[in-house]
């Protein structure tokens, strides 16, 4: 159900139509739900449809570096407001 979600939420992120994509968007939401795992505590929608936004549109580019050094600030931020709901 939330990769389902997250799938509708990705179409949106990049102005995708329906069924456009499908198959390769659920790969690149999977990667990117690891990857948020792993940087972080947990998981945070916006940054998984963020990121596999980048994965989708950096695909086949060199660039795919920079862009993701990019989002280091939107990690440590939702990693620090968690950590502040958490009270730790």
């Amino acid at each position: 159900m939330a990769q389902h979600r997250l799938n509708d939420q990705l179409k949106e992120h990049l102005r995708l139509d329906d069924g456009e994509e499908d198959t390769s968007l659920s790969f690149y939401l999977t990667a990117a739900t690891n990857y948020v795992r792993n940087a972080t505590v947990g998981e945070d929608d916006y940054l998984i449809v963020l990121l596999a936004g980048i994965l989708f549109e950096y695909r086949v580019e060199k660039n795919i570096d920079q862009a993701l050094n990019a989002l280091s600030p939107f990690i440590i931020q939702a990693d620090m407001a968690r950590d502040e709901e958490d009270g730790t």
